[in-house]
């Protein structure tokens, strides 16, 4: 179990090298008239072979649109992005001691459904799974996981806890110091309106009360590999 989560990291390993030459984009399946919802069916599926509530997947579908539009191998190697990677990087780096992977594989940006940063992602695993490849992101198994892990996580900051909306967690994704602040939700609240109607959600649905997720993101992972 534990060697095919590797070889599947290394397969996305070559799907980030292909990105990077500008070359994976144009060998990825398009679906110029396909709608947000159907090109992120694949994310809802996932999550509910993972176990989790049909609101949940479609809070993960919802991240999914902005980050990626639905593609897994979506690439955000912008100097910003890589700047984020290099600090999130430098924040986890003593997990990551005697894996193996260059910092550059770390700090390129970030990438996959949900436009996670390598070492911010893996840090939501636990050791058996914390010395996977970090454009592991690009595998749909182990991006969901460390999806979970994070939106888990940040539900436990106190801006979530001052408003526990979907609208929040999303806000959240990209800047969690921000959780909970009135102006930031407000400035953003027309996008996530727009994501929403995009993956078929009403505009209602981003101000309700996200259930519980118990589920740690190995636990996650686990299950997927066993599907």
């Amino acid at each position: 179990m534990r060697t095919g989560l590797v070889a599947l990291g290394m397969a996305a390993g070559a799907v980030l090298v292909l990105a990077a030459a500008g070359e994976a984009q144009a060998a990825l399946p398009r679906l110029p008239n396909a709608d947000g919802k159907a090109r992120v069916a694949a994310v809802r599926g996932l999550a509910a072979e993972a176990g989790l509530s049909d609101a949940w997947g479609d809070f993960f579908a919802l991240v999914a649109w902005r980050e990626s539009k639905g593609n897994p191998s979506a690439v955000n190697d912008s100097i910003s992005e890589a700047e984020a990677a290099a600090t999130a990087f430098g924040r986890n780096q003593h997990r990551y001691a005697g894996c193996g992977h260059s910092d550059g594989d770390y700090t390129f940006g970030s990438g996959g459904w949900f436009g996670i940063l390598p070492a911010n992602g893996l840090a939501q695993l636990d050791e058996a799974f914390m010395c996977l490849p970090p454009a592991s992101v690009f595998e749909p198994r182990v991006a969901m996981a460390m999806a979970v892990g994070f939106a888990r996580g940040l539900m436990g900051w106190d801006g979530y806890q001052r408003v526990p909306t979907w609208l929040n967690l999303r806000a959240m994704w990209g800047k969690p110091g921000k959780g909970g602040d009135p102006e930031r939700l407000a400035a953003v609240r027309d996008k996530f309106t727009q994501d929403a109607a995009e993956v078929g959600l009403p505009a209602s649905w981003l101000d309700q009360r996200p259930p519980p997720l118990s589920t740690a993101g190995a636990e996650v992972l686990e299950r997927l590999q066993a599907v």
